[in-house]
Order: C-alpha cells, then sequence, then structure tokens
C-alpha cells in the first residue's frame, strides 16, 4: 500500500484502494447500471421513432428501479471501506504478535507489511461462497484501524457470509483482551 493511500485513509477513516481495487470493489455498481442504461436508451429511441408503444412506459419504472438498487449498493460497497478504530496502549510489536496469531487461527496469508500497515488476505475454496477477504490494519500513534472487505483484487463481492465481521471482531477481541 502506498504512503499517500495510507495517509488518506488515516485522515478519511475510510480504506483508500488503488483504481483498479475500485473496480473490483465497485464494479458490481456498474454492471447493474448497464441494464437500466440500455432500457433507457430503447426508451429514448422508440419515443423518437412512429412506433412508440404506450404500453412502454412501464420502461422509466425498471430504469429508476434498477438505479435505486445500484445506488443502494453503492452505499452498501462504501460502507464496507470504513475502518473500525481500536484504542490501545499496545507497542508495535505486542500488536504484531496479535495479529499474526490471529491470522494463524483465521487462516489469513500476510500480503504486505511496513511500519504503519498490515495486510493479509484469505483464499477460500470454491464452495465457500467468497473469492476471499483483505484485513487491512493500519498502526496509528495509541490505535490501531482495523478493516476487511471483500478481496478488491478478485471480483466484487456484496457479502462475505459473515467472514468480514468475523476478522474485525475477533481482532477486535484479542486487543482489548490483552489490552488488560
Amino acid at each position: 500500500m502506498k504512503k499517500e493511500l495510507i495517509k488518506k485513509s488515516l485522515e478519511t477513516g475510510e480504506l483508500q484502494l488503488t483504481f483498479w481495487q475500485k473496480e473490483g470493489h465497485f464494479g458490481i455498481v456498474f454492471y447493474l447500471l448497464i441494464i437500466p442504461a440500455f432500457f433507457l436508451f430503447f426508451f429514448i429511441n422508440d419515443t423518437n421513432s412512429s412506433n412508440f408503444d404506450e404500453r412502454k412506459i412501464e420502461i422509466p419504472l425498471i430504469v429508476f428501479t434498477s438505479c435505486g438498487i445500484s445506488l443502494l449498493t453503492y452505499w452498501h460497497q462504501r460502507k464496507m471501506l470504513k475502518f473500525v478504530p481500536i484504542a490501545t496502549k499496545l507497542n508495535r510489536e505486542e500488536l504484531t504478535k496479535i495479529i499474526e496469531t490471529t491470522g494463524e487461527q483465521l487462516d489469513w496469508k500476510p500480503h504486505f507489511m511496513d511500519d504503519q500497515v498490515f495486510i493479509a488476505k484469505t483464499f477460500p475454496g470454491f464452495w465457500s461462497g467468497s473469492s476471499g477477504e483483505q484485513i487491512t490494519v493500519l498502526f496509528d500513534n495509541e490505535r490501531i484501524l482495523i478493516n476487511s472487505i471483500g478481496n478488491p483484487d478478485n471480483r466484487g463481492a456484496l457479502f462475505s457470509n459473515g467472514r468480514n465481521k468475523k476478522n474485525i471482531n475477533f481482532l477486535v477481541e484479542q486487543v482489548k483482551a490483552a489490552s488488560l
């Protein structure tokens, strides 16, 4: 993860993605907009012709409904980028040990690590219903920021069957337990 993405993530409290990761994460929104775009194009084209059928008035309803679903999907995918902040007095070595232990228990594969960020990924089987998750932990003074989303380097996923929540909650519990 590039330094400017880390800096912006810390400032905004949202995971910042590269262009291609955004395409993977938000791609479903654009795919959902293709159908209403075609319907709208053909509706406008038909209204200009002498063959306009009054029954085609339902097409704008289909377009607006599809656009509404796309908007809700965008909102959901955007919400998934929010970090969960955890205040802690643990030092970096203690936090790294907790993250590594948690990763072993939840089958995370370390992907990238430096002094500000730890990124791990999961690679579940085909029948799991998941394209994998990306777990990101940012280290910021006396807190860490945790995020888990569907792996943006793979096909987009709307739902993780609870895996993202499990990743975040388990790590939060481990950090809080160690902080006592």
